[in-house]
């Protein structure tokens, strides 16, 4: 009687075992189906920043020191001024054009400081209210977040560079421009081209900027009464490059060379219908 009750205890204990075997099975088919089953949709997001590269200041630790704006101090005396025209019906490039403007209106530049472009203005995203419009991108003109925000750095290194002051970082556009003259435009984009000036001139400046009706102005004014010389810009055509040169008082004390590229066509082939007319018999 013991044997057989031994017996039966040790078929029940096999069985028992072997239905948590199954089950666990079931559970890990479970899983494993329920893993295969997963998938991940990754969507790109077309911009014109240049990832494989580092912007200027981080290679060299060199942060400016952060530029205020000065709504209320005294800036009596007109250094320079220049103005750009763009089209006010482009919705999405005038708004890039303002987000921009918004950030260097009022901007003080205290006498031995360097202003950057990138650095006041900040990274172009769509948090920061920026759109697409057409921006260049190697040889052709595509669409990228911030389009039109270097017609207003191209407009302050015209404005800067009437009153004097030392460009330290500027480059041309890679493709021909219409906002400015050929070679004296400044091409900016976030993380591997800046435009940036020191103020020499002796005195704090402020940066008055504004967008209004498609006109694009800006003034540079100083907060004492310097005299920058007679200034003159001057470019010139030499091969394929353009040369762009400030005199002051009859001296050369700046020079920017300039070459651009053609945009990139597209052919269009037209499809030819030819139309083939039966006559009939009468």
């Amino acid at each position: 009687m013991k044997k057989l009750l031994a017996i039966v205890l040790s078929v029940v204990i096999l069985a028992v075992a072997l239905a948590g075997c199954s089950e666990t099975a079931d559970v890990n088919a479970t899983t494993e189906s329920t893993t295969k089953a997963t998938t991940t949709t990754t969507t790109t997001t077309r911009t014109t920043e240049d990832i494989n590269t580092t912007f200027k200041e981080a290679a060299t630790g060199t942060v400016y020191p952060a530029l205020v704006k000065d709504n209320d101090g005294d800036y009596p005396y007109k250094l320079s001024t220049y103005k750009t025209y763009y089209d006010s019906s482009n919705k999405t490039r005038t708004v890039n054009i303002g987000n921009a403007v918004s950030k260097l209106d009022n901007l003080k530049i205290p006498d031995g400081s360097t202003f950057s472009f990138n650095q006041t203005v900040g990274k172009r995203t769509v948090l920061a209210g920026y759109q697409e419009a057409k921006v260049v991108e190697g040889d052709e003109f595509v669409d990228g977040l911030g389009g039109g925000i270097c017609q207003v750095s191209s407009t302050i290194f015209q404005a800067v560079l009437r009153a004097n002051m030392n460009i330290t970082v500027r480059a041309p556009h890679s493709l021909e421009i219409s906002y400015v003259p050929l070679g004296a435009d400044a091409t900016v984009q976030w993380n591997s081209q800046d435009f940036q000036f020191k103020n020499n001139s002796g005195s704090d400046i402020r940066l008055s900027v504004s967008a209004s009706k498609g006109v694009l102005i800006c003034d540079v004014y100083a907060k004492e009464n310097v005299d920058i010389g007679k200034v003159d810009i001057k470019v010139s055509k030499d091969g394929a490059s353009y040369v762009l040169t400030r005199s002051v008082n009859g001296e050369v004390n700046y020079t920017a060379y300039s070459k651009y590229g053609k945009p990139k066509t597209t052919t269009t082939v037209k499809e030819k219908t030819t139309k083939k007319t039966t006559k009939k018999a009468n």
